[in-house]
């Protein structure tokens, strides 16, 4: 028993599901959705914590972490970009890796016959049938993938790209007048005198909201890390 740590000083037959839920339940909050772009690489994590607490795994549970933490990798890269993934993506998160398939496949992995998991294909299909009576029963699509197309993406892209060179030509030719020492008008803060100064009079005192980047309120982005990403 090791006390001041949350989840050691739990017993491990606690402590180990608990952790896991909270890595499916994280992906889940990612991008906000049961099935996202996040999820398959959060479910791959939570079988190789499987692996590590029981010890040993099945080659075919082993496999599914492997590939899960390979495809997983991907989606996270296009949700951070908020960019498109393709069907086969979309395939292999809705059936093979969404939280509920994850959950039956470290549920079933116990019992080995001649290194293999019997019950591993069961699973998956078990889950996969579930998850299609999901979508159709939930009143609000579960599942979301980002933008539905290659054009739709590059278009957000390309929107993008003439707000922020419209902001740019705007803050270089239609500023505030310049007074006759050069410096604009209205400016007689701590900046002046010094070019290179953080504290530019003209953007110090007024934090126009049509600086921020055009993601931040017309992308189609969701969750918490693409906005940031895209400010940092």
């Amino acid at each position: 028993m090791s006390y001041g740590v949350l989840f050691s000083s739990l017993p491990w037959w606690i402590a180990a599901p608990l952790i896991q839920l909270s890595v499916l339940v994280f992906g889940m909050a990612l991008d906000e959705t049961y099935v996202n772009r996040t999820t398959v690489l959060t479910g791959a994590i939570a079988v190789h914590i499987h692996g590590f607490v029981a010890g040993d795994v099945g080659l075919l549970v082993g496999l599914y972490a492997d590939v899960g933490l390979l495809v997983g990798a991907y989606g996270l890269y296009a949700y951070v970009v908020d960019g498109y993934v393709g069907d086969a993506f979309r395939v292999v998160a809705f059936f093979l890796y969404s939280p509920l398939s994850v959950f039956l496949v470290i549920l079933t992995a116990g019992p080995t016959l001649f290194g293999i998991e019997p019950l591993f294909v069961p699973a998956l299909a078990l889950a996969g049938y579930a998850n299609v009576r999901l979508r159709g029963s939930l009143p609000a699509d579960p599942y979301y993938f980002g933008p539905e197309s290659e054009a739709e993406f590059q278009a957000t892209i390309d929107a993008e790209s003439d707000a922020s060179n419209g902001t740019a030509t705007a803050g270089t030719n239609g500023g505030t007048p310049a007074e006759p020492d050069g410096t604009s008008a209205g400016s007689g803060s701590a900046g002046d005198g010094d070019p290179n100064s953080f504290q530019d009079t003209g953007d110090a005192e007024i934090d126009s909201p049509g600086a921020e980047p055009a993601a931040a309120t017309d992308s189609s982005e969701r969750g918490i890390l693409p906005e940031f990403m895209r400010r940092l």
